[in-house]
């Protein structure tokens, strides 16, 4: 799964569209008035929606003969559905970071970023299921157990971002992104269930719970739109593509109970920019020229 999502943003990132600026403006008029907000590069982000923890298609299997009993296990993990919101800011840069020579065409690399601190919950359950054998081989009974968890985690996230329009297209837009997260487990399942005790520590090759602190590189990709002058709407994908810590090969999935969980996250943003103030200018509106000088003799009583 990982490695569709992962080829996905690179051939949206790679792919060859025009670049053209994505920052939504209004020419038009609308009720009759044009929008002359004078805006920052800067503003606030807003970011939510559901989460689904990914697992291994493959069952995990073995036998087991020991303390007079025999038999064979499976175990069976599935993922489940969760959610987060963070809240941050979003900076569009000035000058887009860029390769080529700028008498030429430039590749633009980056030509946004965003950061936000929030909550995560994420779970997922697993299934183990037991036959005992006789000396034959032949299954005498059968257990079965399952057990589900959620944990809840404080996040923070940055991402450095490419967004992108297709000729001819005004409202919409591509944006793909890279970044890092860093997660602390303030909500932690129960490990010392029934579950545990009689599935998971007797019968497992290798449980393991993962440590409170998580760091990992994500990538993401999505879709945009300009909903009015300043405020942008996205609709995308995001996932871990690198574990930093703890580490495990760089793998980035989460170890509960005997099974990884590799979590995906449908996220929405709104970029909301913030507006100028400037003593030429109320509330962020600049006015014309024609209309600064009827105010001059107005406050002179002219």
């Amino acid at each position: 799964m990982k490695h569709i999502i992962t080829l996905l943003i690179i051939g949206l990132a790679t792919s060859s569209f025009a670049q053209k600026d994505f920052t939504p403006s209004s020419k038009k008029k609308a009720f009759g008035q044009v929008d002359r907000r004078n805006l920052r590069l800067s503003g606030l982000q807003i970011e939510l929606g559901p989460a689904y923890s990914f697992t291994s298609l493959k069952t995990l299997n073995g036998d087991f003969n020991e303390s007079g009993s025999r038999g064979n296990y499976e175990i069976d993990p599935k993922g489940r559905f969760g959610g987060y919101i963070d809240i941050g800011m979003a900076h569009y840069l000035k000058k887009p970071i860029a390769i080529g020579k700028p008498e030429k065409k430039q590749t633009v690399i980056f030509n946004m970023v965003d950061w936000g601190v929030g909550f995560k919950y994420i779970g997922g359950k697993e299934q183990t299921t037991i036959n005992y054998t006789d000396f034959g081989g032949n299954v005498v009974s059968t257990d079965e157990g399952q057990d589900k968890f959620y944990n809840g985690y404080v996040t923070g996230r940055f991402s450095l971002h490419r967004s992108f329009t297709p000729k001819k297209w005004e409202k919409v837009f591509f944006d793909t992104h890279i970044g890092f997260n860093v997660d602390y487990r303030l909500i932690t399942a129960d490990r010392t269930s029934n579950y545990h005790t009689a599935y998971v520590e007797p019968f497992s090759p290798g449980f393991q719970y993962h440590k409170p602190l998580v760091a990992q590189m994500h990538v993401g990709g999505g879709v945009g739109f300009k909903v009015r002058k300043g405020t942008n709407l996205f609709v995308g994908l995001r996932a871990p593509v690198l574990g930093i810590h703890e580490w495990n090969k760089g793998n980035p999935a989460q170890a509960w109970f005997s099974s990884k969980y590799f979590p995906v996250f449908l996220h929405i943003k709104v970029i909301n920019l913030f507006q100028k103030r400037s003593k030429a200018s109320c509330n962020g509106v600049e006015s014309s020229e024609e209309d600064r000088k009827k105010n001059d003799e107005f406050m002179q009583g002219n």
